[in-house]
């Protein structure tokens, strides 16, 4: 089919290959082939297995991305981009190619688009026609309109359903600006007994692994490219998240599980140090260009340079007068965890070696602020962190909105009231030091430094629930006023905190032993007495939360809730509790609706 361009003669395109140089076409003339293009269900699933996507608007450009299955370097990839979605009226058009050594991915980044306006788009490859995938475009920085855009997080495939990413596009099929994902996009482990369902019809395979104990029970862990980009077939071949892919752009950044439970820079956790330390320099290299090839991100992939040098996902991304967004890393920089797994240490409630228990999880609040005040380890790192503060100091923006992999929010479990309970465990723990419990002084001089510039919202993922909170500098003193407000997103499909809190404790016979199985049950209510500044938890649940920002007077979220048993089955009704929150603008205070 021969199309004329429509807008202003024509668009300049550029390719952007896995090493990220921008390629010019030679033009934007008919690429459109004379041969047949089968648009049979079939040969779409066939060729485009994991459908399209978009990622990063801006007023004027945004990634488009694809993987054309089988597609080697000779063969022709063409793309259309359009204002309607019958593609009566294309603005662009061109060609590239892709080949085994992209895993067939195809990554391009229009620019000289108009800002706040929705496109369609759709590649044709190996003659086969794409799905139509629809994005649209950032307003201007100085734009005064409203927007709105969900965030999800943690989307475990083994043993699990998106039924929330159903949720999100049944609700909010028309009305999104896009999407922000914060992080545990893919699982690098094919049946992890710790917190996945091993076996089962959404069970996944690694054409290499290391393997995670002794036996076919213990599950593998991804350790070669091969492994990761395996991974990132399967996960995207669900049909929810296509669809979400499709129907808005997406804003991506990673946790840890895009390379490694509880990672830190180049090292993973897996065996809390019985093996000694898992640094793998290559490994992280591998999970860094399959997150590249796989997401529709814009930014820089360096396949010359080795870690840490080869990529830098924490960005800044613009949407009109009243919003902008800091995009963080939260893993590629911190310090280790300030508590070694390896050995046992009563000090901060290490009862066992080789363990998270008293290093990384449920570790006693007392003997790690002392040591955490003289350590003052970082999350983010010199650069990042400047890089933050510097932003938001010059952002003229409305709203600034923080997106971190994990909580600003001190989760703190309180359990010296409980009478049972033997006297070591009668105190006060972190629930997780892997979040910015474990770093609070660099989070306390944040806060300090970025609340001044008022309208400050942290959006999170990682624990698997959700929580709406109030901030402040510390929470042990809090102040009259709050520094910020944050609101973290429970996994898409990923065991609940509850959940997995309790098959640990039931794992476990001397926790079962003490009686804490009991105590989990109630395990919101004692956040709740624990935390003061929390205004909202429910950590059973499933789901995707939604942000509308209404300009300067307010911002709405609202948290789609899905029962945890759901997940677990291919059918779902389509139950969703809804908790709806408003922040007025200046306030810092989160009224629950």
């Amino acid at each position: 089919m021969t199309t004329r361009i429509h807008r202003r003669d024509f668009l300049r395109l550029a390719v952007v290959t896995v090493a990220a140089s921008a390629v010019p076409l030679a033009g934007c003339g008919d690429t459109s082939s004379a041969q047949p293009v089968s648009t049979d269900p079939a040969d779409v699933a066939r060729v485009f297995p994991q459908g399209i996507a978009s990622g990063d608007p801006s007023p004027e450009s945004v990634i488009l991305w694809t993987r054309v299955e089988g597609a080697a370097a000779g063969d022709r990839i063409t793309y259309e981009i359009a204002l309607d979605e019958a593609f009566t009226q294309v603005v662009a058009r061109g060609e590239t190619s892709t080949d085994a050594d992209r895993d067939h991915t195809v990554r391009i980044k229009p620019v000289g688009l108009s800002p706040y306006t929705t496109y369609w788009y759709r590649f044709v490859g190996l003659g086969v026609a794409s799905p139509i995938g629809r994005t649209k475009t950032a307003p201007e920085p100085g734009q005064d309109v409203p927007v709105r855009f969900a965030f999800a997080s943690c989307q475990d495939f083994v043993g699990r359903w998106y039924h929330s990413w159903r949720a999100l596009v049944e609700r909010h099929p028309d009305d999104l600006d896009f999407v922000v994902h914060l992080g545990d996009y893919v699982y690098e482990t094919d049946g992890d007994p710790d917190f996945q369902t091993v076996g089962g019809d959404r069970a996944i395979k690694l054409p290499d692994g290391l393997p995670l104990g002794d036996s076919p029970e213990s599950g593998r862990a991804a350790l070669t490219l091969a492994d990761y980009r395996s991974i990132y077939r399967q996960y995207r071949s669900d049909e929810w998240l296509r669809r979400a892919h499709q129907l808005y752009p997406f804003v991506n950044v990673w946790d840890d599980h895009e390379f490694a439970n509880d990672s830190w820079q180049d090292h993973a956790t897996h065996f809390n140090e019985k093996q000694g330390d898992e640094k793998s320099p290559a490994q992280r290299e591998a999970a860094d260009r399959a997150w590249f090839e796989n997401q529709p991100a814009d930014v820089v992939f360096d396949e010359a340079a080795s870690y840490p040098d080869d990529i830098r996902i924490y960005r800044g991304l613009r949407f009109g007068r009243h919003v902008e967004m800091f995009m963080i890393d939260d893993r590629y920089y911190r310090d280790d965890h300030l508590v070694p797994e390896g050995p046992a240490d009563l000090s901060v409630g290490k009862f066992a070696a080789n363990s998270s228990l008293g290093s990384r999880n449920f570790v006693l609040k007392s003997g790690f602020d002392e040591r955490e005040a003289a350590a003052r380890p970082t999350l983010l790192g010199a650069a990042q962190k400047d890089w933050l503060l510097g932003g938001v100091a010059a952002s003229d923006a409305t709203w600034k909105i923080l997106g971190s992999g994990v909580q600003l929010s001190q989760m703190a479990v309180d359990l010296s009231s409980f009478e049972l309970l033997p006297a070591q465990f009668k105190a006060k723990f972190y629930f997780s030091c892997d979040q910015w419990d474990g770093y609070r002084s660099e989070r306390a001089d944040l806060l300090r430094r970025l609340a001044p510039g008022g309208n400050l919202v942290s959006i999170a993922g990682d624990i698997h629930a959700f929580y709406a909170s109030e901030l402040h500098v510390d929470f042990d003193a809090p102040s009259a006023v709050p520094a910020a407000v944050e609101f973290v997103v429970a996994g898409i499909s990923s065991a609940s905190v509850q959940e997995i809190t309790q098959a640990t404790v039931d794992s476990n016979p001397t926790l079962s032993a003490l009686g804490l199985g009991s105590l989990v049950g109630r395990f919101d209510s004692i956040l709740a007495d624990s935390n003061p500044h929390n205004v909202f938890a429910n950590s059973l649940a499933n789901g995707v939360a939604v942000m509308t920002v209404d300009r300067a007077s307010a911002i709405e979220v609202e948290f789609l809730q899905v029962p945890p048993s759901a997940v677990r089955e291919a059918s779902w009704d389509g139950a969703v509790q809804v908790a709806r929150f408003r922040v007025a603008g200046g306030s810092n205070r989160i009224q629950k609706l």
